[in-house]
């Protein structure tokens, strides 16, 4: 908690412009009490170390709830979200609630990747949505995400 907010921390597997997942990111995080912070996860070159990992990690330990969208532009996971998720795994961010979101043609497909491998890092999964390029963001999922993280991590949290 900071400030006496839960602290929420919106991780998008794109930076890409034309991409809508950071579009999609930036809106549910609008919908949220003030504390939180966003990560987007760029192209970078395959011989440069990705510094931004252990910085997320260490949000990741701070955060009570994680919204992650991930392009679905094709049927995996982007490899920097991968990357990400394996670096938590390792790093025990389990126990933090999870909203899982999906965006584009590939939803269907990446959702469940992304599911098991939250999953398989500790992450208390508190919804999940699929959805098409041009679909409204799932913003009712991830305000129910937030108050049932309040709830069980900070009764006593401040509510906007």
């Amino acid at each position: 908690m900071h400030d006496g907010y839960l602290f929420t921390l919106g991780i998008c597997g794109s930076a890409e412009e034309d991409d809508p997942g950071p579009v999609m990111l930036n809106s549910l995080l609008a919908a949220l009490p003030p504390v939180k912070r966003a990560a987007f996860l760029g192209t970078i070159r395959p011989d440069q170390p990705d510094q931004l990992i252990s910085e997320i990690i260490t949000d990741m330990h701070d955060a009570e709830l994680i919204v992650i969208v991930t392009p679905a532009t094709t049927p995996q996971l982007p490899d920097r979200l991968n990357n990400l998720l394996r670096a938590a795994y390792a790093a025990g961010v389990g126990g933090r609630f999870a909203a899982l979101i999906a965006v584009g043609p590939y939803a269907a497909a990446v959702l469940p990747a992304l599911q098991a491998a939250a999953a398989t890092c500790g992450l208390r999964i508190a919804s999940t949505c699929a959805a098409n390029i041009d679909d409204e963001p799932p913003l009712a999922d991830v305000q129910a995400a937030y108050a049932t993280a309040r709830a069980v991590l900070a009764p006593h949290a401040l509510p906007h």
